[in-house]
């Protein structure tokens, strides 16, 4: 058995560390199985071209399923979105608030300062009304809208786990 160069060894063996820690729709373990199975009959053939043909279509699972959590949020909810309460009388105090600020800018200019006070005041409703959303509706919003797929993901499945076990010992 010819052995592989020391560098596609290191890439082989760094594939399968993130392979290991991937999480992927159950849907794609069974296709990465197949690949590993080709990943090990090329390391034991001591096939570089092989190894390296192998590598392209377990790399691009990894990526999928390192992407896949990134952009569903993982199940935590994004740093930059504030936590709120669900209300509903958020947009009824914006709407008064709106109201308020354009009595006061038309008893201050008339009608023109009312108008720019008016745009100033759908700006506070649009804050109001956005303010009604909670943080898990902001999170299952962008999950929906950023995720790959709604398929959960899973860690590897046994066979797999063994799959890559075999082929980081096929490389000594």
């Amino acid at each position: 058995m010819p052995a592989l160069p020391p560098e596609l060894a290191d890439e082989v063996r760094r594939a399968l560390t993130d392979l290991r820690a991937a999480r992927l729709a159950a849907t794609a373990w069974p296709a990465v199985a197949g690949d590993l199975a080709r990943l090990a009959a090329a390391v034991n053939r001591g096939d570089a071209e092989g190894v390296r043909a192998a590598l392209v279509p377990i790399g691009q699972a990894t990526f999928e399923g390192k992407v896949r959590g990134r952009l569903a949020g993982a199940g935590r909810p994004a740093a930059m979105v504030v936590a709120t309460k669900q209300t509903s009388a958020l947009p009824l105090v914006g709407a008064s608030s709106a109201l308020v600020l354009v009595g006061i800018g038309y008893l201050l200019g008339g009608w023109l300062v009312a108008v720019v006070t008016g745009a100033f005041a759908l700006f506070i409703f649009g804050v109001a009304l956005a303010g009604t959303r909670t943080n898990r509706d902001r999170v299952e919003q962008r999950r929906r809208a950023l995720a790959p797929s709604a398929e959960p993901t899973e860690p590897a499945p046994r066979l797999v786990a063994e799959a890559i076990d075999h082929v980081d010992a096929a490389l000594g």
